[in-house]
């Protein structure tokens, strides 16, 4: 696995500049990850008053609006611990370069949750000053375009372990 590691630099090397914001990109999730953890946001309902505040001028579409307010409002704390478990995942495979694609697809879902949760016709200037609020739309977007970008590269085969598994068994999720 060493040496495909560093065999990994030979043939995919023109990639060191998306493999190092790959890992960025997963400390960022990490560090995010983390704090929530560290932070009452499992505990207390912040995840569900922001979307209660925002319903009321979201742009989103009614199916999507009628999904947060009988779904995630009604079981916040589930659906809490799924975006903390989901950024960890996220956060760690990009570090590690392994699995990146279906950690890019998680993260697509993760974005496009959270614009929809905004709201795509929304500002970015949501008011209230919650999670909601400290994204933006324009961040959002960035982070869903990222996420799609790593997973169609598969940015995980320079400087991570997705190129040892990428060598010996090709298929698509390396």
């Amino acid at each position: 696995m060493l040496v495909a590691f560093i065999e990994s630099f030979k043939y995919v090397g023109h990639l060191i500049p998306v493999a190092c914001l790959r890992i960025f990109l997963g400390g960022y999730y990490l560090k995010h990850s983390l704090a929530a953890l560290q932070s009452d946001f499992i505990v207390r309902a912040y995840l569900a008053e922001d979307i209660r505040n925002h319903l009321p001028v979201s742009t989103a579409p009614d199916w999507f609006r009628w999904v947060l307010e009988n779904a995630v409002i009604p079981n916040w704390q589930v659906f809490a611990i799924g975006v903390v478990i989901a950024q960890i995942f996220i956060g760690a495979s990009y570090i590690l370069g392994y699995l990146v694609r279906p950690a890019a697809i998680l993260g697509v879902v993760l974005s496009a949750g959270l614009m929809g949760s905004i709201g795509l016709g929304g500002t970015g200037g949501l008011g209230g000053g919650g999670y909601l609020a400290s994204i933006g739309l324009q961040a959002t977007t960035l982070m869903l375009v990222l996420h799609l970008v790593l997973g169609w590269i598969g940015a995980g085969r320079c400087l991570g372990f997705d190129y040892f598994f990428y060598k010996r068994r090709r298929g698509l999720w390396w």
